[in-house]
């Protein structure tokens, strides 16, 4: 049988003879045959696709572990809350100045730079060391002991969601860990999957007092002499930062982003934490994964977050870009005044 062919015109008949019906007069009908014909097979197509889908949901959605990562990924998982609850506080180191020491954290990645500042630290790398084992040794245990007990799949659900606060707890370079694992079926199971996408939106906020201490210094003048409102607490909190609605007295309406006090010192000595222990693995020839490689190149794109002039200017950009591509989409004014 020969296949079917969906097309508005006709071919020409192979063979001319006058005593045929004439050429025009078939044209009508093949036409209307043809595209009946295509008709009636796109939506015998469409009705087998269909099904075939409904059967393949159906079939997903009888697998529970299936049917949990489904529900994450279509953002089911998620609720209206802008925070975090009230019982995770994010953990951050507060730098300990030891008198006499003078070198600066570096802005960019710089492992060397990173590597003499904590060096000459060792007070605030303990502590930061016994801080990441108190926060996390309390799920390691519970985890062990479901494995013992053979309850590790009774209280998934239960470890997912402390995972999700320990990430959560344990600052910036864990967040941005949990949030890329959030994305990795291979990895985890679709229970931690479905809880630490929440750390995409759902993180806690700090103190607004410290916030508008952190404005003022970097604007060098009181907030109230810049803005004529600004909100007293913030709309959204994320791993780095927190916003705020405020109007220019000019009346513009802006958003004004914060940065968390402690940040950069609490993202580099987590890093010079993760690269010593990197380091040492190198000693293992069955560890084949370079760690501190793989470290370095996470970090060098991490730092480019910390700088907001760098992601205000690469706003400024992909503003522009869009202005020539897609005109259609509105975008308004942006402005960059300070790095924090």
């Amino acid at each position: 049988m020969k296949s079917l062919r969906c097309q508005s015109g006709s071919a020409a008949p192979a063979h001319s003879n006058s005593s045929r019906v004439p050429v025009g007069a078939l044209k009508p009908a093949r036409i209307r045959g043809g595209n009946t014909a295509c008709q009636a097979a796109t939506k015998t197509s469409v009705a087998q696709m269909s099904a075939s889908m409904r059967e393949m949901r159906s079939s997903m959605e009888e697998n529970e572990q299936l049917k949990v990562l489904m529900a994450g990924f279509r953002g089911s998982n998620l609720d209206e809350s802008d925070f975090a609850s009230d019982d995770v506080r994010m953990r951050l180191v507060t730098d300990l100045q030891d008198s006499g020491l003078t070198e600066a954290l570096p802005l960019s990645y710089d492992p060397d730079a990173i590597n003499r500042y904590w060096d000459t630290r060792p007070t605030a790398v303990i502590t930061r060391i016994t801080q990441l084992m108190l926060i996390a040794g309390t799920f390691i245990s519970g985890l062990v002991s479901d494995v013992i007990a053979g309850k590790l799949k009774d209280h998934e659900v239960k470890r997912a969601i402390e995972l999700r606060n320990i990430v959560t707890s344990l600052g910036p370079a864990y967040i941005k860990l949990g949030q890329a694992l959030s994305i990795r079926p291979d990895l985890l199971s679709p229970a931690a999957m479905n809880e630490l996408q929440k750390l995409c939106d759902k993180v806690p906020s700090f103190d607004s007092a410290v916030a508008m201490q952190v404005i003022n210094d970097e604007l060098g003048a009181p907030w109230y002499e810049i803005y004529a409102d600004l909100t007293p607490e913030p709309i959204a909190a994320a791993s780095l930062g927190q916003v705020y609605r405020g109007r220019l007295k000019t009346g513009e309406e802006v958003a004004v982003k914060v940065q968390r006090p402690g940040v950069l010192e609490t993202v580099t000595v987590d890093l010079y934490i993760i690269r010593k222990i990197g380091h040492f693995l190198r000693q293992f020839p069955q560890v084949t994964t370079d760690v501190v490689a793989l470290l370095d190149e996470w970090a060098a794109r991490f730092f480019d977050e910390l700088d907001y002039v760098k992601e205000g200017q690469n706003a400024e950009i992909f503003a522009a870009q869009m202005a020539a591509d897609l005109p259609q989409v509105a975008i308004d004014h942006l402005s960059v005044c300070c790095s924090r």
